[in-house]
């Protein structure tokens, strides 16, 4: 498991507190949110951002490469059960030779 180590200066984050707020509010369940709720809502999501890249580029160094790419994602997402809830939104990559086998054999 990959760790993360807290850069910058306390009570900063990489994200912008505005779009984290924009996307807050798109929930129709959420009425109000406040600063301090709002900075751990981004915070989190920061730290979760920054496992998932970490252990794609795990997956990427076993292929030799220091380039993360979708496929490195996907083997994440496979492979590691943390992450099974983003199977439907990076699944894993199919070649055309496959696909057009699985329509033929249809």
């Amino acid at each position: 498991m990959v760790t993360f180590e807290a850069k910058g200066a306390p009570g900063a984050s990489t994200l912008p507190a505005a779009r984290v707020r924009r996307i807050i509010k798109e929930d129709k369940d959420i009425v109000a949110c406040g600063s301090d709720s709002l900075y751990m809502i981004t915070r989190a999501a920061e730290y979760f951002v920054d496992s998932l890249v970490r252990e794609s580029f795990e997956f990427s160094r076993l292929d030799k490469r220091k380039t993360v790419q979708y496929k490195d994602m996907a083997k994440a997402v496979q492979s590691i059960e943390q992450y099974d809830f983003l199977g439907d939104i990076i699944p894993p990559t199919v070649t055309l030779k496959k696909t057009a086998n699985e329509k033929s054999q249809q």
